[in-house]
């Protein structure tokens, strides 16, 4: 038995002329995703579908190619760009010739019946779906879709034929090259393959906000990296464990490439120690979206994201986020700005992210300001500015010096070092 996964591509149909750019792209993340899971499959792109090819197991190791391959569509079906996604059984037009005027169809009758059997629930319903693509096969979609239901009847225990909303479908795909049986699809993400629409960099903190606010992106095409503003210019110990990092992580698994930048605020912290402003939290927001404005460049970052929410916190009024607006000549974007705490936790949820989210965590933020203020206006922090902070160039290149890049690749940590060591 041959098996494959066949991936419906989710708005790539709408590209038009550059509908072959998008799909290129998803192809090479779904290569990319295999060879991390250990698998060099053939994946080609055919019509309005890509297939990946599972290689033929024999005997034993059927079962466990079979159980392999379906592990390996759950992981893909966490990649942006995907509609949905199916293991299905493939039977090969060459071996079987289908399209012959008078085809043996005995494999494809057996084998429906098989998942029948396997899929059976009580008091559910099903139907047949047949999508006959080469016209040359003999038999018309509705006739062979009788006729395939008339074996499920006569020899499962399935009693009910619902056409319209049924609990179970089976699928039959009818092309030149063959015909592929398949019983469920999993539903995958949507959106547009990561690496097809630009690169942002995302101001990473230790709550739910920031990490699902750079997931949204990567769903819209965003390829995405991280600046994090760490308390301390030494790293813990055990660096792989920390909670930044494993979020960066969790997130990479679906994104690909990321690289998180953890820089100290200690410089900006030190240059107010002695100061009682109300404002230093609007400052300090400033204050990163200026360096991370500078770290654009080296990471052809073409805007910054936030995870802000519209009134969920004081900084985060209309007034703060245009403060934070004119601190920079950068693009920001704010994916989150409507939503409802509950909706961006269960997205954290569906994305892994949750349990590593809630874990404490010694935020920058809360840790500058106890009362922060909720009005702020850019002419009165500027001033603030250039009397406390009067060489900010410095404070920005010192903040910097200190960096430490984490490289993520599909989940895995595959390269660790100093910003200005330049690896």
């Amino acid at each position: 038995m041959q098996y494959r996964i066949i991936v419906q591509f989710a708005e790539l149909a709408l590209k038009g002329k550059n509908r072959h750019r998008f799909i290129k792209r998803l192809k090479k993340n779904i290569k990319d995703k295999l060879k991390m899971l250990g698998h060099e499959w053939p994946v080609k792109a055919i019509h309005d579908r890509i297939y990946v090819q599972v290689p033929a197991g024999e005997g034993a190791d059927e079962a466990i190619d079979e159980k392999m391959a379906r592990e390996v569509v759950q992981e893909l079906a966490r990649l942006p760009g995907i509609a949905w996604l199916s293991f299905v059984y493939w039977l090969s037009e060459q071996q079987f010739g289908f399209l012959n005027h008078q085809p043996d169809l005995t494999v494809i009758h057996d084998l429906v019946k098989r998942l029948a059997q396997e899929q059976y629930r009580p008091d559910h319903s099903f139907a047949v779906r047949v999508k006959r693509r080469d016209k040359n096969f003999s038999i018309s979609s509705q006739d062979f879709e009788q006729q395939i239901a008339t074996t499920i009847l006569q020899n499962s225990e399935w009693q009910k034929v619902n056409l319209t909303q049924p609990d179970q479908t089976f699928y039959v795909d009818i092309a030149s090259d063959g015909v592929s049986v398949h019983s469920e699809k999993v539903i995958g993400v949507g959106g547009l393959p990561v690496g097809s629409t630009g690169q942002v960099l995302t101001l990473l903190s230790g709550g739910f906000d920031s990490p699902v606010a750079a997931w949204l992106m990567a769903k819209r095409g965003c390829q995405t990296d991280f600046i994090h503003f760490t308390a301390s210019h030494q790293p813990p110990g055990d660096i792989e464990q920390d909670k930044i990092v494993r979020t960066a992580q969790i997130v990479s698994e679906s994104s690909g490439y990321v690289r998180l930048y953890m820089v100290p605020y200690t410089y900006f912290d030190m240059a107010l120690m002695e100061l009682d402003l109300d404002y230093d939290l609007i400052l300090f927001r400033r204050f990163m979206a200026r360096v991370a404005t500078r770290l654009m460049p080296d990471v052809e970052a073409q805007a910054l994201v936030t995870g802000d929410n519209l009134g969920q916190v004081a900084s985060q009024t209309l007034e703060n986020m245009e403060s934070m607006n004119n601190s920079t000549e950068a693009m920001i974007l704010r994916p989150l700005l409507t939503y409802n705490k509950h909706d961006i936790i269960e997205l954290s949820t569906d994305l892994g992210l949750f349990d590593v989210c809630r874990e404490p965590h010694k935020d920058c933020c809360a840790l500058i300001s106890k009362n922060p203020r909720t009005r702020s206006r850019s002419d009165v922090l500027e001033k603030m500015e250039q009397t406390h902070l009067s060489d900010y160039e410095s404070l920005i290149e010192d903040t910097l010096k200190d960096a430490l890049v984490l490289t993520f690749y599909f989940g895995q940590l595959v390269n660790k070092h100093e910003l200005h060591s330049k690896q």
